[in-house]
């Protein structure tokens, strides 16, 4: 098979499956995975994929369909980084909402038991490092959503709003020049919602890859937060374009 061919397949298979592991497009093709590596490595020069440790995703589906445990990878070093100067902010004896997004779910491992803190989430993967770290936790319930491993629904809904927290801290998909927070996710920006009108402080996770990526429904502004923690500096646009 002559490179372009492949390059061919590859696209298909991303456009029907969505996101793929490189070993899994390696053997359906019948090359090495060295060879997949270079492939994608075009593919993503061209704009075409989005790469993560493991895994690829196609563009134009902008990872909404990628299983958390692809997409917990994607720029790992910078989310860990974000969520260490996040966690820095939380005192001792407060409860904290953190959402479901890879992000936020890295705050957790900087959490102790000697800071008495009180997490409620509806994630599954914060709530299994929190009772690692045996620190008091709250599981929102609801509806699984599988790709994202995050409670959502009515019951999720009506946790949180039976619940007040002294931070909160959040992830999303994207982040417009102007300062818009969004998501593709109805449910899980209507949870997201719920947290920030129920929290004191409230705090933006955000690596750089998501500046400038527009969706469907938005959470809120970032003007309206006590800050945002990215790994680039932000300056948002007014609508008419000036800073």
């Amino acid at each position: 098979m002559i490179k372009n061919e492949r390059l061919d397949q590859i696209m298909a298979i991303l456009k029907e499956e969505k996101y793929s592991s490189i070993n899994h497009l390696a053997e359906t093709l019948y090359v090495a995975p060295v060879t997949i590596r270079r492939d994608l490595k075009k593919l993503e020069q061209d704009g075409l994929v989005s790469t993560c440790y493991g895994g690829v995703s196609i563009v134009s589906h902008t990872n909404r369909d990628v299983p958390l445990a692809i997409r917990e990878n994607f720029n790992d070093d910078i989310k860990i980084r974000l969520a260490r100067k996040a966690a820095a902010l939380i005192t001792s004896g407060s409860t904290v909402f953190l959402d479901a997004s890879s992000s936020a779910s890295h705050i957790a491992d900087f959490l102790t038991p000697e800071q008495n803190v009180t997490v409620i989430t509806n994630g599954i993967r914060a709530l299994t490092i929190l009772s690692r770290n045996h620190i008091r936790a709250y599981g929102t319930g609801g509806k699984l959503v599988d790709n994202s491993l995050a409670f959502t629904g009515a019951i999720a809904l009506r946790t949180i709003s039976g619940m007040h927290a002294d931070f909160m801290f959040f992830s999303s998909q994207g982040l417009t020049l102007d300062g818009m927070i969004t998501d593709f996710s109805e449910s899980e920006t209507q949870l997201r919602q719920a947290m920030l009108h129920h929290a004191a402080r409230r705090y933006f996770l955000c690596d750089s890859s998501k500046i400038g990526k527009t969706f469907l429904f938005q959470v809120c502004n970032a003007r309206d937060l006590d800050d945002v923690f990215c790994d680039q500096p932000l300056l948002f646009q007014k609508p008419g374009g000036e800073p």
